[in-house]
């Protein structure tokens, strides 16, 4: 460890916990935003009442946090549609920096399980896993709903 890296993660730590405010508060507006609409078959967040892990997570954490997985209708958009159509969130690989990344679990992920394997594990083409970053609600949730066409 060099002093370069002492100084990038001593500035980062006083921010955190801004950073994770805004990125938890984002999660939830926008896994309520995808509950009601008609191109998303199903939310996998916490934070909502009809998430399984709920109570738990309402002990355990101050918050509900920042990913949330998302599975879209195909017979309404396709995912790689979905993805192609995104303006400011971005596909990507590696999930958790600041600004809102997406990625296809089928495509990255779990992409040497046979689909079998993946349908009987829950992963479905349609699946989409969010980082929600620090941009605005308001932006992210415009760039999802204009992205299901």
């Amino acid at each position: 460890v060099n002093a370069l890296t002492c100084w990038l993660l001593e500035r980062s730590l006083k921010t955190l916990a801004l950073r994770m405010e805004r990125q938890t508060a984002n999660a939830g507006a926008i896994a309520s935003f995808l509950t009601v609409r008609k191109e998303v078959k199903k939310v996998y967040y916490p934070g909502l009442t009809g998430h399984p892990g709920h109570d738990l997570a309402h002990v355990q954490m101050p918050g509900f946090g920042a990913m949330l997985s998302f599975e879209v209708d195909e017979a309404a958009v396709s995912a790689d549609a979905f993805l192609e159509r995104l303006k400011l969130i971005r596909p990507a690989v590696s999930l958790g920096g600041i600004e809102s990344t997406i990625c296809a679990p089928a495509k990255t992920s779990h992409a040497k399980m046979s689909a079998e394997e993946r349908r009987r594990t829950g992963v479905t083409d349609g699946l989409l896993r969010l980082s929600v970053g620090i941009e605005h609600v308001d932006d992210l949730i415009g760039d999802l709903g204009q992205a299901m066409g």
